[in-house]
């Protein structure tokens, strides 16, 4: 069902699975720039100025192909972030760890409690939400996170964070909010510096909302896939996640650090450098710029 729904026009899915693993597995040996500059044209028509960029895709594009302190490694692993947070600001947003697995089959679910969560610390977007046990389909999230540890994000992207993750398998304790879509609180910050907010509503649900504003609360714009209006009132403790943003941040260039605010707690969710892999357009698209105006790049040694 997966691979069906992504095929345009009548390609047979066992065809298009073909030259998908055909695709990943030439992509390995293109040279990193080579790679970036065909991925970024193909979604802009354009090639990226990566001597002297200007735009903010464009400047990620760049910091794929030189900035890789070994931090980022750490930062990017949804498991080896929690040191980092701890270090910075303590354990009291970090989300209940239930257990962390080499492999599926270490998984024991009579362990755990009805709902949770697994993902993959070296993915995006790889994850399993339990609500119920008994209703799990165990054989088919075996399968998935199986395929999940094989993969590594990085060869599709470029993203060179995650490149030497060493991938495991996370258990969370599901987040609810009385059976509301959780809103996750993503803020970007340049040097250290939190400057603009997105709001994402039910993600994986049906009322998807991606609402944007300053760290004033001041809305700029959304991205509504169900063309409705959805009010965001402003968080009681935004201050304190935007104070919690800043101080993980420091050091950065870039780095959109992402929250969730549950029964009015905050959680941390993960650290991003990339955002959309650098090659998603801005709503409005002056704000490519505007962001691109606030990443300033580190000097190459």
């Amino acid at each position: 069902m997966f691979i069906s729904s992504l095929i345009k026009g009548t390609l047979h899915p066992l065809a298009f699975s073909l030259r998908w693993w055909i695709y990943r597995l030439f992509a390995r040996f293109i040279p990193d720039e080579n790679y970036i500059a065909w991925q970024y044209r193909k979604r802009f028509g354009q090639h990226p100025n990566l001597q002297n960029p200007e735009t903010f895709n464009e400047k990620i594009q760049w910091l794929k192909l030189h900035f890789r302190p070994a931090v980022l490694t750490q930062c990017a692993d949804k498991y080896e972030v929690r040191k980092f947070v701890n270090n910075r600001v303590g354990t009291e947003i970090l989300n209940e760890l239930y257990g962390v697995y080499n492999h599926p089959e270490d998984i024991n679910l009579d362990t755990l409690p009805d709902a949770f969560v697994l993902k993959v610390n070296h993915g995006c977007k790889q994850n399993i939400i339990c609500t119920n046990k008994q209703q799990l389909d165990w054989y088919y999230a075996m399968r998935m996170l199986k395929h999940w540890l094989k993969v590594n994000n990085y060869f599709h992207s470029r993203e060179w964070a995650y490149k030497n993750i060493t991938p495991k398998i996370i258990c969370e304790r599901y987040l609810n909010e009385g059976g509301k879509p959780l809103k996750d609180y993503k803020i970007s910050c340049f040097g250290g510096v939190p400057r603009f907010i997105s709001v994402h509503t039910d993600r994986y649900g049906t009322q998807q909302n991606v609402s944007f504003f300053d760290v004033e609360w001041n809305y700029i714009s959304s991205r509504k896939h169900l063309h409705q209006d959805i009010k965001l009132e402003k968080p009681k403790d935004l201050d304190k996640m935007i104070d919690y943003a800043r101080r993980l941040s420091e050091g950065f260039p870039f780095v959109r650090v992402d929250f969730y605010y549950v029964n009015q707690k905050i959680y941390f969710g993960e650290m991003t450098f990339y955002p959309a892999g650098g090659i998603k357009k801005f709503v409005p698209e002056e704000y490519d710029a505007i962001f691109g105006s606030y990443l300033q790049l580190p000097q190459l040694q």
